[in-house]
């Protein structure tokens, strides 16, 4: 089952665990990011944003990858699932952006083994 949702998927989700600042109309919040590819991201807002955070349309700032526009497509208590709003070229650069900043090393101990000396 897995293999045939990836199949689906244009872009190659990575799971992160990383900070970002949704921005609306009507707030800033910051929420974890749970996970992200050029198509859209998974985000989780605390429990007092979550009761207050009911817009549709909003641009989501990613630490080191850049501000986009994004539009919510489903909510579950305090997860937001969300599509960016992208030309496809821009979605394209953001892509690589994402597979340079996730796509290699993903965990703590990935790194470390990484940077062990072969001996």
């Amino acid at each position: 089952m897995a293999d045939q949702i990836n199949q689906r998927r244009d872009f190659p989700r990575y799971d992160t665990d990383v900070l970002a600042t949704l921005t609306s109309r009507s707030m800033t919040i910051a929420v974890r990011m749970l996970s992200v590819s050029a198509g859209g991201v998974l985000v989780r807002m605390d429990r007092l944003s979550a009761k207050v955070f009911d817009d549709d349309a909003f641009m989501i700032e990613i630490s080191g990858i850049g501000r986009f526009s994004a539009g919510r497509k489903w909510r579950r208590d305090t997860d937001i699932g969300a599509k960016f709003d992208l030309s496809d070229s821009d979605r394209l650069k953001l892509a690589s952006r994402l597979a340079d900043r996730f796509g290699r090393l993903r965990t703590p101990l990935a790194r470390l083994a990484a940077n062990t000396p072969d001996h």
